[in-house]
């Protein structure tokens, strides 16, 4: 049985580390590496993506208000033209060469709408930017579709800069990967031809393909939380699904740990032996251990899966990225707890 009290002071000394490692700017560090374990070579990366990740993760609790608005902040004034968001912030010196990504947008997007604050009508541009089958195409483009010309006439301006983006990198005009739809399909919530989004995702949790269905992610235990709160509340059948595959699963780090705890607890699973595994890894400063959450990419192959990253692929994550999804398993476990008295005890 876990303690309460163990679990309101392991939040308590993470958003401690927290308040101290937040930037003025409101956002938290973020480190980028090409070594996959990263633990050597990381450098400060300004990103906006694992901030806006880290602001969804944090308005689990309660206590950590102030550290969210902040972030929220953070996120506005990362915001492009018609409430679209690129992976770097402004200030990067290489903000410049890559377009909007839906990625970004819909969780900034769907992070500022839960919080009430204003976020131009982002909506049709997204619905817009969808391929054949109906899936989310990962980047906004110039595209013959009428509710996203005046986005396609401004990334006209700059051409030549996506040719030679989407030349010396991985990612290709039509990319279509699951996390980015399940991040979308998140914030938009309702809309016509959801249930295309939908039976993708469940086709691939069917078949045990969460490495081989997104080029920014391949680690099993990231990609089941973002298709879990997707489909959370909306499509049932993922939950046994999610359920089976993470009891199957040994996490590897205290990242793994808490993102598997927040798929089962968006399904009423037992999540105790994570939040114990949490709990004794956290390190005497509040933060738990830096990993890698995604990476910049990796080749599609003729048969629809990806080749491995190449070695040379930058890899992000932080400790604070670690300690806010951390802190959303505990608080969210803790909110559990007090629905279900009997899955905790004082002491």
């Amino acid at each position: 049985m876990i303690a309460r009290t163990a679990v309101d002071a392991a939040i308590g000394r993470a958003l401690a580390f927290l308040e101290a490692a937040q930037l003025p700017s409101g956002d938290f560090p973020v480190y980028a590496s090409t070594d996959p374990a990263m633990e050597k070579d990381c450098t400060l990366d300004p990103s906006v993506f694992p901030n806006a990740l880290a602001a969804h993760a944090l308005s689990f609790c309660a206590e950590a208000a102030q550290l969210t608005a902040r972030a929220q902040d953070f996120l506005l004034a990362q915001m492009g033209k018609g409430g679209l968001w690129r992976h770097w912030t402004h200030d990067h010196p290489q903000a410049g060469s890559l377009p909007p990504d839906l990625d970004d947008t819909s969780c900034a997007s769907r992070v500022l709408c839960q919080a009430g604050r204003a976020v131009p009508d982002n909506r049709a541009l997204l619905l817009s930017n969808r391929d054949f089958r109906g899936h989310f195409l990962t980047w906004v483009m110039p595209r013959l579709r009428w509710s996203n010309a005046w986005a396609a006439l401004r990334q006209l301006r700059h051409l030549p800069t996506l040719a030679m983006f989407f030349r010396l990198t991985s990612a290709k005009p039509g990319d279509v990967d699951a996390c980015v739809n399940a991040s979308t399909l998140l914030y938009l919530k309702r809309f016509p031809g959801e249930e295309k989004v939908i039976a993708w995702l469940l086709e691939i949790l069917r078949e045990g393909r969460e490495r081989q269905c997104d080029k920014w992610y391949d680690n099993p235990f990231v990609v089941r939380y973002f298709l879990s709160r997707a489909l959370a509340g909306r499509a049932g059948e993922a939950g046994p699904l999610i359920l089976a595959r993470t009891a199957a699963d040994v996490p590897a780090s205290s990242l793994e740990y808490a993102l598997a705890a927040a798929a089962l607890l968006d399904w009423n699973g037992d999540a105790d032996p994570h939040v114990d595994a949490l709990l004794a890894a956290q390190n005497p400063d509040g933060s738990w251990r830096r990993a890698a959450l995604y990476h910049g990419g990796r080749a599609r192959l003729r048969s629809g899966g990806f080749a491995e990253p190449h070695p040379d692929t930058p890899h992000w994550g932080s400790e604070a990225l670690s300690t806010a999804l951390a802190v959303e398993a505990l608080a969210r476990w803790r909110q559990a707890s007090e629905r279900s008295p009997s899955q905790a005890r004082s002491c």
